[in-house]
């Protein structure tokens, strides 16, 4: 890749980990980020804290710049400066928006509109089941789903997307060659590796700290039009992130739970307090204006599949609920390896979908 003399002076602060707002004064002190990498050093040079100097000095040369440049290149790792016109608005007017972000994947995600499913990492199966249904049903109308790729809800949000074929982009407290946790390397290469995008603000190996994840939060937050708190206790990560998102005007939803869960503890709170009460992705789609999004998709689908009177009678049977392929075959009164052969079909095309236990149902959009 090739940089600017300006984008290697911002590298070479983000490779230290200085903050946005510590950018922002030393800007305002040396009117340039050039003029801080010139400075550097000197008698009225800019100060840092130990650790971050120490990585500043053994960073400051352009050999050392280059050699930073190759290893991000080898690593497949790109750069989106702030002032970049693929940078996301919404973002850039967060407080201390990221100057610098690390990314592998499809920078289209971020033309998308944008939704953050976010909660507990101790999460039910009720909650993991909430979080799939709604990504997908999000995905479904070309909404790209947002979250932290931690375990639990997260975890639930970016496979109901990738299950339905969507985009999603997952946000990390960590270097992008640093995932964690460390057992969702694979969903992290299946989410780059495809159409979605995996962000961070963090350099390359770096660890998952606990103060990143806050601030990794406020990146959540920013990019999206809303958050969805599925479940979690009132202090967690995910409460952090409706926090900024309030702080950011972004709309908050809460998944309502069983009563004196302890995953409902911070749902419930936030809908006491006024928050948008959501129990499906139709919902969501509606309160933020994106139901039209949905029912173009349908049309659009409609137009380009024609379906056998057979195929018609399966998808009458799945308006309601999943069901399973035996029961479909009773319902339908249909030979199970006829059947076998519609539903296939009807997958490949994209019309249904199956779930765990070898059931299927039909996909949000094609409800209405």
């Amino acid at each position: 890749m090739v940089l600017t003399a300006e984008q290697k002076c911002y590298l070479w602060l983000s490779a230290a980990e200085v903050t946005p707002g510590h950018v922002m004064h030393l800007m305002e002190d040396y009117g340039s980020v050039q003029e801080i990498w010139e400075a550097f050093g000197g008698k009225n040079g800019p100060k840092f804290q130990h650790g971050t100097l120490k990585v500043l000095e053994k960073l400051h040369s352009h050999t050392a710049m280059d050699d930073l440049v190759g290893k991000l290149e080898r690593k497949n790792v790109n750069l989106l400066f702030c002032d970049d016109p693929a940078y996301p608005e919404m973002l850039k007017n967060i407080q201390d928006p990221p100057y610098l972000l690390y990314y592998a994947g499809r920078l289209a995600c971020l033309e998308k509109p944008m939704v953050a499913i976010v909660g507990t990492r101790r999460a039910s199966s009720y909650g993991m089941e909430m979080a799939a249904m709604l990504s997908r049903g999000l995905c479904e109308a070309d909404v790209c789903v947002v979250s932290g790729l931690a375990r639990g809800i997260d975890e639930a949000a970016h496979v109901g997307a990738l299950n339905a074929g969507g985009r999603t982009v997952g946000i990390l407290g960590s270097g992008i060659n640093v995932p964690y946790p460390p057992e969702h390397t694979q969903l992290l290469r299946k989410i780059a590796g495809g159409i979605g995008l995996i962000i961070s603000e963090y350099p390359l190996d770096a660890g998952p700290l606990a103060f990143h994840f806050p601030h990794r939060n406020r990146i959540i937050a920013g990019l999206c039009q809303g958050v969805v708190l599925v479940e979690g206790p009132i202090k967690s990560g995910g409460m952090h992130t409706v926090n900024a998102a309030l702080m950011q005007g972004r709309q908050v939803f809460a998944v309502p739970g069983r009563v004196g869960s302890f995953g409902s503890e911070g749902p419930h709170a936030l809908l006491r307090d006024g928050a948008r009460i959501v129990t499906s992705a139709q919902e969501l789609l509606e309160d933020l204006d994106l139901a039209d999004v949905a029912l173009e998709k349908k049309k659009e689908k409609q137009q380009r599949i024609r379906l056998s009177h057979e195929q018609s009678r399966i998808i009458s049977m799945l308006h309601v609920e999943p069901v399973g392929m035996q029961e479909l075959s009773e319902r339908l009164q249909m030979d199970p390896a006829q059947l076998m052969t519609e539903l296939g079909t009807l997958e490949i095309m994209g019309v249904i979908r199956r779930e765990a236990g070898n059931r299927f149902y039909l996909p949000l959009a094609a409800r209405k």
